[in-house]
């Protein structure tokens, strides 16, 4: 049976600035701890109490990914990969042609765990058994993300942040607030969401503060209706386990979809990788992660906390024919010389139509009586930064969901294969216990810098 886990990786940014006995933030976490403070809080969110923390994140120097999920978390992140895949075909095949797409379903699914927390009961338990599978509640996604995010900043290469903005004076449930507090760590402040530019300039800020200035802007509407947004940032960054050799970068054609060609700058490396070949694609796994070498060559791959799979059609075959046959999961080495693009490009995605599509209609239909009854989904959008370049790779993804009130991705040896991304392919990046998939994308074109 085919299987479908796969993953995509990683993003989400930027240390937070400690605190100490003269830092004045240490004031302004008083005012929301202390029940009895009667100021005002901040227009800019913080972290709460002791959610301040100075994380140095070093992609050059990454740790295994410490990660024992239960069999139950397991399936999660297995039916999380079902709904990403899905998602994500939709968005491919709907997208305008030669456009490029990427999405984190990390990102979206912690935004959507957050947004469970206030949802009614059969609205949240319609959006679970999609996301997460059947029977499986607010309470347990809560745990399992808390862990999962522990986790995966330990590694040193990935980055989580969540927030919340409400209206001024308006009323929000306190359970609400103090659940996405605990088990996201989730950052809280008011707006005057009236005030649109000034609201929307705000949240870009936090946006830029934590995808380490990878993601300046948002498509973002704000209007007068606008009482509370939620987001998450993701921030992914890490070096290949083997770099692609500067000096071996060279101009070279890429074919697009439509027949036309481009030049780019074409990455060269070779070895021995895990990869295999399907009738339509051929799909290589690339790891991030530190080897174990002797004096002359890498020898033993020591620590893999994420990989990247690109998966290629072959000739006759486009990015969008082979989206429903690819089995991201890839067993068996073979001495491949790959040969990679360059590129960089940003992305943003309106996703509640696709969602709707793939079942999720209740949550788009139902009073929040577990944040505010007047309030309705009015939005889910999703902005992503991809780099990829002879180091490594850098991905960056804000979600964010928009409350309304109601009204309103050469050893020696045999002849290695060829694996030759001079056309449009898919990618993905995942962490390699769990199988989450933290970015999915398919590059049409290089984009220019």
């Amino acid at each position: 049976m085919k299987k479908t886990l796969f993953t995509l990786a990683l993003l989400a940014a930027l240390m937070f600035c400690g605190c100490n006995e003269n830092n004045p933030i240490s004031s302004i976490i008083d005012e929301i701890t202390n029940p009895d403070n009667k100021q005002e809080m901040p227009e800019e969110p913080i972290i709460r109490g002791t959610g301040i923390v100075d994380r140095i994140f070093n992609r050059e120097n990454p740790v295994p990914l410490h990660l024992a999920p239960s069999q139950n978390q397991m399936a999660y992140s297995q039916m999380g990969a079902d709904f990403a895949q899905k998602l994500f075909n939709k968005l491919c095949l709907e997208a305008e042609a030669g456009k490029n797409v990427c999405i984190s379903p990390l990102s979206l699914e912690i935004a959507l765990g957050m947004l469970a927390n206030g949802v009614e009961t059969e609205a949240c338990s319609e959006m679970l058994d999609i996301i997460a599978g059947s029977g499986v509640s607010p309470d347990s996604l809560n745990a399992w993300y808390y862990k999962l995010r522990a986790a995966l900043e330990a590694t040193n290469c990935v980055r989580l942040a969540n927030a919340l903005w409400t209206q001024v004076g308006y009323p929000i449930k306190a359970d609400f607030i103090s659940t996405n507090q605990t088990y996201y760590d989730a950052e809280v402040g008011n707006l005057d969401f009236t005030k649109t530019q000034e609201a929307y300039d705000s949240i870009c800020r936090w946006a830029y503060d934590h995808t380490y200035g990878n993601i300046r802007e948002l498509n973002l509407p704000i209007s007068k209706a606008t009482k509370l947004v939620l987001a998450n940032a993701t921030w992914f960054g890490a070096n290949w386990a083997v770099p692609f050799v500067k000096y071996e970068t060279k101009k070279a054609t890429f074919t697009l979809s439509d027949g036309t060609t481009q030049q780019v700058d074409m990455m060269m490396n070779g070895g021995n990788f895990t990869y295999k070949e399907k009738p339509t694609y051929q799909i290589i796994e690339l790891p991030f992660g530190v080897f174990q070498k002797d004096e002359y060559e890498y020898d033993e791959l020591i620590d893999t906390p994420y990989s990247m799979l690109i998966a290629l059609p072959k000739e006759g075959f486009s990015a969008n024919d082979i989206l429903a046959d690819i089995e991201w999961e890839v067993n068996g080495k073979a001495p491949v010389k790959v040969q990679l693009p360059k590129f960089n490009f940003k992305t943003t995605n309106e996703l509640m139509p696709p969602m709707k599509e793939l079942g999720i209609n209740k949550l788009f239909a139902t009073p929040l009586y577990g944040i505010n009854p007047d309030l309705c989904v009015g939005l889910i959008n999703q902005d992503v930064s991809v780099k990829i370049d002879e180091n490594g790779a850098e991905m960056a993804a804000i979600t964010e969901i928009v409350l309304l009130y109601t009204s309103d991705p050469d050893n020696p040896g045999p002849t290695p294969i060829d694996f030759n991304a001079n056309h449009p392919f898919v990618f993905a990046v995942r962490d390699n216990v769990s199988h989450n998939l933290l970015f999915i994308g398919k590059v049409e074109t290089i984009e220019e810098n």
